[in-house]
């Protein structure tokens, strides 16, 4: 299967991928810390225990007693390296998914596994592309704010990553990530393209027929809602994720507390429900909840509304320039 999107389609729509990315690492950042922060601590974040972070207010006031407001916004560049690359190579092969498996009869006339199967796919590809960039991420946000990795750069991180573990190091977590990244995903363009259907719907049945135009503020509120219902279903692969990522790094963050035991993902779960119980699963749920359903609003509103105000335009013309190409077109002279 192949996609009838042209270069330069192709090439608008990873830009606004990429741009819509950025846009949602800026605003999401202080989230992600908060996340990955609750995430790495054993110990209960609860206010009658004596942890590192207690709670979203009280971790907010230490980070910035103790890091300023610049460990609110921690890995904030390696972030947007991450976020770039991510949304870039997902929005772009998503559209080429999409593209392709409309062509065919069965997947045509089966919309909701065609985004499912679209979203998922696009999603496995952003995030092996971004993988990298992302352990580099989750270092220096868990690092003490007095370690060197606390305020590593990206290329320093890769090379330090490189150096101790090759490049199976760089991908650490890879085969989970995308067993727990393809459902997200998926979920996430699935519910939305259909809460985008449901209020088209309701709009004609309201206000008779009209063109299906989504304003802004509506895809914001679909997207936040698949967001949220996507990443409460996934969130305990998420939190395994980052755990697993982060083993053979503990000497960097000894100021939280004590350090999980994560070597492999069986000894992971075992661990943390022997330490920390069942919910020890959902630590970070909240800001990561709050962060979820901001960055895929953001996400889809941006890239949507980049789609509406030159893509789908651009598509409109070459489709025009091509139909005109036809018409004047000779017919090839009888032998």
């Amino acid at each position: 299967m192949t996609s009838d999107n042209s270069p330069t389609v192709q090439l608008m729509q990873a830009v606004s991928g990429g741009l819509s990315g950025a846009c949602t690492r800026f605003i999401t950042q202080p989230f992600d810390v908060l996340k990955i922060r609750f995430q790495m601590q054993v110990e209960p974040v609860a206010d009658h225990h004596h942890s590192k972070y207690r709670g979203t207010l009280h971790a907010l006031a230490e980070i910035y007693r103790e890091e300023g407001i610049r460990g609110i916004w921690k890995g904030h560049n390696v972030g947007q390296m991450t976020s770039i690359t991510y949304a870039l190579v997902q929005f772009w092969s998503y559209e080429q998914f999409s593209s392709a498996f409309t062509k065919n009869a069965f997947f045509k006339e089966r919309d909701g596994l065609r985004y499912f199967l679209s979203g998922g796919l696009a999603g496995c590809l952003g995030v092996t592309a971004s993988q990298p960039f992302d352990l580099i991420r989750t270092m220096v946000v868990a690092s003490d704010p007095k370690s060197h990795s606390s305020e590593m750069s990206t290329m320093r991180g890769l090379v330090t990553v490189w150096k101790l573990r090759g490049v199976r190091g760089l991908f650490r977590g890879l085969t989970f990530t995308l067993a727990q990244i393809f459902p997200l995903v998926g979920l996430n363009f699935l519910l939305y393209k259909n809460f985008n259907k449901m209020v088209i719907l309701l709009k004609r049945r309201i206000m008779g027929p009209g063109d299906g135009l989504l304003l802004p503020p509506t895809l914001f509120v679909n997207g936040a809602l698949a967001g949220v219902l996507s990443k409460a279903i996934v969130y305990p692969a998420d939190f395994l994720k980052k755990r697993i990522q982060l083993g053979g790094f503990s000497h960097d963050r000894n100021m939280f507390g004590r350090n999980p035991n994560c070597p492999t993902l069986r000894e992971c779960i075992v661990s943390t429900l022997e330490h920390e119980g069942i919910m020890g699963f959902y630590k970070g749920l909240l800001p990561t909840l709050v962060k979820s359903g901001l960055a895929t609003a953001v996400y889809f509103t941006f890239y949507d509304t980049m789609k509406l105000l030159f893509i789908t335009p651009l598509k409109e013309r070459e489709a025009k320039e091509n139909a005109r190409n036809a018409d004047y077109s000779w017919p090839s002279p009888a032998k």
